[in-house]
């Protein structure tokens, strides 16, 4: 958090806003440069991250410098799935719906696009790619207009090409999905209600994430267990020896205090349109719950920082869901609760209706 934290003040500094009202979110791929230090998935590319504050900054002073008079709108378009839920391994608990707003000029339009589904279609490998997200935004771009992505809470969801294989996909693969979004998002312009009056709200909340610490007795029966749930990765057993030395470092602290704390929730109004952004690979079923609530909603994960996935209550009573039990070992952490859930929606519905009570 403290990289995404730094980013946003320097553009809240330097655009004269809250930081409240600064999202920082990324889209995520299999396909890009490492930039987390977790063992066994690259190694970090250094020289990248380091550029990355400076060309964030100068992305967003000059969206700022180019501003011009705009009207708002916003609807949401039913989407032939890209997606599919991998844990329940069927469609079940997807979300088809795609989210656009629209900042509508004299010239042109600027989409934003949320949509739930991993981009890793193109999967490992040495090719650079921003898989189906930049797809969906060069097709908008090549008609003359701007877009952006906002990835949605899809955590457990992944391109439906993997109910097939996993590997082995292309560039046409991840083509055909970026065109299926962008058409949906182009036939938004046609029935959205477009409104000059835009405002942003914004607010953010800073709260502490339940952990499941085991007591130090049980540190070689979680080890066995880690093990035994991955052996069919490689390198399973280094990233989980890894893992123990560095639980063992932090044991005692986390054994008092079994909190993430410091973990950002941020929610955003533009124009009638609400935002919640959550710091992680949120499981869609979290969004489906909001969106209950608040239906034209736009979920968006990774924003603000990546505490790692952020996993439904009903995920837990699966004993080796690789990501409540496993992927915490990349991380060196412990895995989160199963409150995890309570707390995040408890905090979203919370900031939601703040915002829409304005």
């Amino acid at each position: 958090m403290e990289f995404s934290d730094r980013i946003r003040q320097q553009l809240a500094l330097a655009l004269k806003l809250s930081s409240s009202k600064v999202l920082l979110a990324c889209t995520h791929t299999h396909s890009g440069p490492a930039v987390q230090p977790l063992p066994g998935l690259g190694q970090v590319d250094r020289a990248y991250v380091r550029s990355l504050p400076e060309a964030i900054l100068e992305a967003g002073l000059k969206a700022y410098s180019s501003a011009g008079k705009a009207s708002f709108g916003h609807h949401l378009e039913a989407v032939e799935p890209i997606g599919y839920n991998r844990r329940l391994n069927d469609f079940s608990e997807i979300d088809p719906w795609l989210r656009t707003g629209i900042f509508k000029l004299k010239d042109r339009s600027i989409f934003i696009l949320n949509y739930a589904c991993h981009p890793v279609i193109l999967g490992p490998g040495r090719e650079i790619s921003s898989d189906w997200p930049g797809a969906a935004v060069r097709s908008i771009e090549k008609s003359g207009h701007r877009a952006l992505v906002l990835q949605g809470f899809c955590g457990d969801i992944d391109p439906v090409s993997y109910l097939n294989r996993r590997l082995g996909h292309t560039r046409e693969d991840y083509e055909l999905c970026g065109q299926i979004i962008a058409s949906r998002a182009i036939k938004s312009l046609k029935y959205a209600s477009f409104s000059p009056d835009i405002n942003l709200e914004a607010v953010e909340e800073r709260i502490r994430l339940p952990l499941s610490v085991f007591s130090k007795r049980d540190l070689e029966k979680e080890v066995a267990a880690a093990r035994e749930a991955n052996r069919q990765f490689p390198n399973a057993d280094r990233v989980i020896q890894i893992w123990k030395k560095k639980v063992q470092k932090i044991h005692d602290q986390y054994l008092h205090s079994p909190w993430l704390e410091n973990v950002p929730v941020q929610a955003l109004a533009v124009g009638g349109l609400r935002i919640i952004g959550f710091p992680g690979e949120a499981f869609c079923g979290l969004g489906l719950k909001l969106r209950a609530s608040f239906p034209e909603l736009m979920t968006v994960g990774y924003a603000n920082g990546d505490v790692g996935y952020l996993p439904t209550r009903e995920a837990y009573k699966t004993r080796n869901d690789y990501a409540c039990y496993c992927a915490p070992k990349f991380y060196g952490s412990f895995n989160f609760s199963p409150e995890v859930e309570t707390v995040l929606l408890q905090t979203g519905r919370r900031l939601i209706k703040g915002l829409a009570e304005n």
